[in-house]
């Protein structure tokens, strides 16, 4: 997911800072205590509200591949490649598709906001959170089952439908569910931007990336999922372990996931609804105009 801080009820870009090329290190440096708490008051504490874009594509009939999709907040409607539009939402919720109550492929859910409650297609509506909660659907139990979850930023604490209360972050850090190595399950992690570390819970704390950059995690390689970020401010990929490249430019939106032939790169350009697909060697691997300017890629 990537994120726009929000402030006095106004959206503000978050601050990029470019650098001299990247400086990364895998030196731990164990900084968030994770604990398991029954209590759900948040803190008193004024933390600016961060909102979610889905990063992570998805297959939203069950083919196995995915299908180019936007969900457009000024009439609520999703629109599909290859399927009909569906009105479900209103201006001013989140997207949060996936496969939830077990079925075999994504299907459109929203979060509002306003009242804390979640919207899923087929399923129906469930409250679980409030104003300032980020949504952070996964798979936290690693049952193949996708589990209603927050991030709440004002006390650092997840919150997750069926298991509990985690503390693990604080103000200002960046929520990412991270998939376990050879596993399906996900963890609580966060990207602190202020020191350009991940805190992974039941892993550590790793540095990689800085002030400004996007954390999008993805299984890039066969061995497992690795830790990548997006730098907006220049449109360069780092993916530890892998390599940097570039592809896209600033404004462009990253997204991750199975795109076909082994690709799991992509950008989405708002201003014109182009999708472009990094094809692993630096050429035009395949793209698509689909979508409008004010569009959310889903």
């Amino acid at each position: 997911m990537s994120w726009t801080r929000r402030a006095a009820g106004l959206a503000v870009a978050v601050a990029t800072v470019a650098l001299a090329g990247p400086a990364f290190a895998s030196t731990p440096a164990p900084t968030v205590t994770s604990r398991v708490t029954s209590r759900a008051t948040p803190a008193a504490v004024s933390c600016p509200g961060v909102t979610p874009t889905p990063l992570h594509v998805l297959d939203f009939t069950g083919d196995g591949h995915f299908h180019y999709a936007v969900f457009r907040p000024s009439n609520g409607t999703w629109y599909i490649s290859g399927l009909d539009a569906i009105q479900f939402g209103i201006n001013g919720d989140i997207p949060v598709a996936s496969a939830y109550a077990g079925q075999p492929h994504a299907v459109p859910a929203v979060f509002r906001p306003s009242n804390g409650t979640w919207y899923i297609r087929g399923v129906g509506a469930i409250q679980f959170g409030q104003a300032g909660d980020v949504p952070m659907p996964g798979d936290y139990t690693g049952q193949g089952q996708v589990q209603l979850a927050v991030f709440r930023p004002s006390n650092g604490t997840w919150y997750i439908r069926g298991v509990g209360a985690i503390q693990f972050g604080q103000c200002g850090d960046l929520p990412v569910a991270f998939t376990l190595a050879n596993t399906s399950r996900q963890v609580p992690a966060v990207f602190r931007p202020s020191n350009g570390t991940w805190y992974i819970r039941e892993v550590g704390a790793i540095q990689f990336g800085q002030a400004g950059d996007i954390p999008l995690p993805s299984r890039f390689l066969p061995r497992g999922e690795q830790l990548a970020v997006y730098r907006p401010s220049t449109g360069t990929w780092f993916v530890r372990g892998v390599e940097k490249f570039a592809w896209g430019q600033p404004g462009d939106v990253p997204l991750v996931g199975n795109f076909g032939q082994g690709h799991s790169i992509a950008i989405f350009r708002p201003t014109t609804g182009l999708w472009s697909i990094w094809d692993g060697r630096g050429d035009y691997g395949g793209g698509e105009f689909y979508g409008v300017s004010g569009d959310i890629p889903v």
